[in-house]
């Protein structure tokens, strides 16, 4: 299943296997290597408006910014910046959102 199924998945109220995260982990590390090459890449489209509701954020969220979320939501991070702000501060530095 590819992360785009997952995401949609647990939006509806799925809930996640700890091998389905470690994909969803992976797939996030993979497009943020990504995003120095390209842009163009699907994860950089906003992901559909019921996905974003299910997930509580904002209608046109960039998909790489909802698995984010998701990891935040089962990995949250001991100390330090969470997946999301991490890739928020890299879509800033790269002009594709405004802070």
């Amino acid at each position: 299943m590819n992360y785009q199924l997952l995401i949609e998945s647990y939006s509806f109220g799925s809930s996640l296997s700890e091998q389905e995260i470690e994909l969803l982990s992976l797939e996030l590390e993979t497009q943020i290597m990504n995003i120095n090459i390209s842009t163009e890449f699907g994860c950089f489209k906003s992901a559909p408006s019921h996905i974003c509701e299910g997930l509580n954020l904002k209608k046109d969220t960039y998909w790489i910014m909802c698995l984010a979320e998701i990891l935040d939501l089962h990995k949250p991070p001991q100390f330090g910046k969470t997946k999301s702000v991490e890739v928020f501060d890299l879509l800033l530095e790269k002009g594709l959102v405004i802070g």
